[in-house]
């Protein structure tokens, strides 16, 4: 027992005594990456040498060999560690020994690998070739010479070299040692099986998924520069909204006056009614500009979802809605001359209705403070093209 647990843990005490180099890297690692992000799939071709094991007379050493390969699937944990899942069936064409006790055999296991490159030596992402160690684990179902079959035990641990001959293929050349035991034998001090394993295999990265290369985009703008420019427009935003009270009370206290001179005019002079009410409707016309938050949410041409370039605009105006929890606000979608009224149309729509959404998913807004309205092209104005005509405006209802 004392024996195999020797052999089987070398590679495991050589994993845990430099898990602490792979701090740094860990750290490093971009935190937007999710769990579908970074899979591969490979699959390799191996050549196998039995050591030692139960041939004919105990403690003699085989003469067979084999070949086989396996698929498998891998998934980076950070730039040191990732985890592996394989299938296959390293023992497919043997020699035909007689010394060899199984004929063939296949396994599945799982494991993990440890880059030796980034964990000494730091990440680098021009970095093509790199040395890592690795470590499986699982069942083995072999057949042997007289057909019949067993179910066993299987660890494997070794040495490996990795080239990335593209941003997405990878080379690599694997060198390990496999011990098959059976269930009943695991804890004996003799093997069932000890293999010399060669390797060389192919490996596809999918990279990194859509959803998480936008999150890693909008993150990457939140540097320190970038917050002391959110602050700035937040704060801007909010002298604005400050402003606009005031403005609000002045306009109101004007159309109190107004409305009080309206219905004080003698009834014998229409031209005087009208103008009053004309002055009023004018009033309350220029009191939505007063309401207007200080920016738009800007598109490009045919986009409705909102660019990471215009998340700030979007996170500004969130938390001012949070710091006036009172208040209600209308959100407008517009689009540019081109295009059909129809589509355009449309097209404000689902422009308002995503903003809206974020507003609400994204940062907690109330649904209820929100209300949506689309306006397509009726209101464009400038060039066929200007692109300020491709946004969604914000404003204060006047209740």
């Amino acid at each position: 027992m004392l024996k195999k647990l020797l052999h089987v843990g070398v590679l495991a005490g050589l994993l845990a005594a430099t898990a602490s180099l792979s701090a740094q890297s860990e750290q490093e690692y971009p935190h937007c990456y999710g769990f579908w992000s970074n899979w591969s799939i490979g699959i390799k071709a191996n050549w196998d040498r039995q050591l030692m094991g139960e041939p004919l007379q105990s403690g003699a050493v085989g003469e067979g060999s084999s070949f086989g390969g396996s698929l498998f699937l891998e998934k980076e944990l950070n730039h040191v560690w990732a985890f592996d899942l394989r299938a296959g069936i390293p023992g497919m064409i043997t020699d035909g020994d007689a010394t060899h006790p199984f004929d063939r055999y296949g396994l599945v296991t799982v494991g993990f690998k440890f880059s030796v490159n980034n964990a000494l030596m730091g990440y680098d992402p021009e970095r093509r070739g790199s040395f890592y160690l690795f470590a499986d684990g699982g069942m083995a179902f072999r057949r042997a010479k007289d057909k019949t079959g067993n179910v066993a035990l299987v660890a494997e641990g070794g040495l490996g070299y990795s080239y990335d001959v593209s941003k997405r293929s990878t080379l690599f050349v694997e060198a390990s040692l496999l011990d098959v035991s059976d269930v009943p034998n695991i804890f004996k001090s003799h093997f069932d099986g000890l293999d010399l394993t060669v390797a060389l295999g192919y490996m596809f990265n999918f990279g990194v998924t859509a959803a998480d290369a936008e999150l890693c985009a909008q993150r990457s703008l939140l540097t320190q520069e970038n917050f002391d420019d959110l602050n700035n427009k937040i704060a801007s935003l909010e002298k604005d909204v400050a402003n606009g009270k005031q403005n609000e009370r002045k306009l109101e206290s004007r159309i109190s006056d107004l409305e009080t001179q309206l219905a004080n005019a003698p009834k014998g002079n229409p031209e005087a009614v009208k103008e009053l009410q004309a002055k009023i409707d004018q009033i309350k016309a220029d009191q939505l500009t007063f309401y207007a938050l200080p920016f738009s949410i800007l598109y490009g041409v045919d986009q409705y979802t909102v660019a990471s370039s215009e998340q700030q605009k979007l996170k500004a105006i969130a938390h001012v809605m949070k710091d006036n929890p009172n208040t209600k606000y209308m959100i407008y979608g517009f689009c540019d001359y081109t295009g059909s009224d129809a589509y355009n149309m449309k097209l404000s729509q689902k422009r308002a209705e995503e903003v809206k959404r974020q507003l609400v998913n994204k940062y907690g807004i109330a649904a209820d403070r929100l209300d949506c309205q689309w306006k397509g092209k009726t209101m464009a104005f400038g060039d066929i093209k200007y692109g300020v005509n491709r946004r969604v405006s914000i404003y204060r209802v006047i209740e």
